[in-house]
């Protein structure tokens, strides 16, 4: 984390003088409006950003999260994402998220990160709506990177739950403390107690949130709070089929990624109210790819639908020539044939 603070102390002099002659007032290192202790200033970006209300309200339907693809080389390979998005533009994908996890960040730089970010935005370039995210960081970094996120056009922003924290009330600062200083409408990520939960629903700005905890607990905040906060499906979409009923309007699908047709044949079922069709769907597709997930099998997808490569940065291992011949078998038994999609 030392790369995140100031060059050298005449550096951060510099920025605590500037911070006291615009009346800044800084607690524990958090300033209490928009403000950075990094040495640039983000510009804003050149559309207006997306209101917290209006994002929760476009959010619907299958969300593409992106993979962070690697080049054999392990370079992070943004032509690569850049032909995910457009792949799944053409064929009706509205929605494009990082997210810490599924976006490989424990292996990304923070400027990889931000770089990653700008790329999925550009490609989207206005077709859809865009969720940055942040890792798991310090309440500077997470403000730094809400603030770039907003400066080149993201609309919202999903906020990784810390995992190391001073107990509830420091959380809460985190978020509002980060609220402050965007415009963006704010999404939770992580598992989040009742208490804590029922206190970061009084930030408006957190408007929508992934779910990752048990399917009881999905449908009982969705009872509760659906009107308040977009729940979205954050794994199968049998999960999603669960929360529908009472309300959920949108939800990860991973088929986006490389053959998007499959995700919205099942949300155009959804969208008829046709409930067995949409099991029918994920049952033969969404659920058997999901059934023995792993990133080295999504990433060797990835290429075998010509979207990117197989690799992933070690210590993580990537597939071998034998092992692709299984997603070949896999897909070939589904029926679906690579090929189709790639032009």
């Amino acid at each position: 984390m030392d790369d995140l603070l100031p060059k050298n102390r005449r550096v951060f002099l510099k920025y605590a003088a500037a911070t006291a002659a615009a009346g800044i007032s800084v607690i524990q290192g958090t300033p209490t409006k928009a403000f950075s202790l990094f040495e640039y200033e983000y510009q804003s970006a050149a559309k207006a950003p997306t209101s917290p209300l209006e994002f929760k309200r476009r959010l619907e339907g299958p969300i593409l999260s992106n993979p962070t693809p690697f080049k054999a080389n392990f370079e992070v390979d943004y032509q690569a994402v850049r032909k995910i998005v457009q792949r799944a533009l053409r064929y009706g994908i509205k929605i494009f998220a990082l997210t810490a996890g599924n976006s490989q960040y424990s292996s990304l730089s923070y400027d990889e990160i931000k770089e990653l970010t700008k790329v999925m935005v550009e490609a989207v370039d206005g077709q859809g709506l865009t969720i940055a995210a942040t890792g798991d960081w310090w309440t500077q970094r997470a403000v730094d990177y809400a603030r770039y996120a907003e400066s080149i056009g993201a609309d919202a922003v999903q906020v990784l739950l810390p995992s190391r924290s001073g107990g509830e009330d420091s959380i809460v600062k985190h978020f509002d403390t980060i609220a402050r200083n965007t415009s963006l409408g704010l999404v939770l990520h992580g598992q989040y107690s009742k208490s804590l939960f029922e206190k970061l629903l009084k930030i408006d700005a957190i408007v929508a949130m992934k779910e990752d905890g048990a399917l009881s607990e999905y449908v009982e905040r969705q009872i509760a709070v659906g009107n308040r906060i977009n729940i979205f499906g954050g794994g199968q979409e049998y999960r999603y089929i669960v929360g529908y009923p009472y309300g959920a309007r949108a939800f990860y699908s991973t088929y986006s990624t490389f053959a998007p047709d499959i995700s919205m044949k099942f949300w155009k079922a959804i969208q008829a109210n046709d409930l067995k069709a949409a099991v029918e769907i994920t049952t033969k597709y969404d659920y058997p790819y999901l059934a023995g997930f792993t990133h080295q099998w999504w990433h060797a997808t990835l290429e075998y639908f010509g979207v990117g490569e197989r690799y992933l940065r070690p210590p993580q291992l990537s597939y071998t020539d034998e092992q692709m011949k299984e997603v070949k078998a896999f897909f070939d038994r589904q029926g679906i044939d690579p090929v189709s999609y790639r032009s």
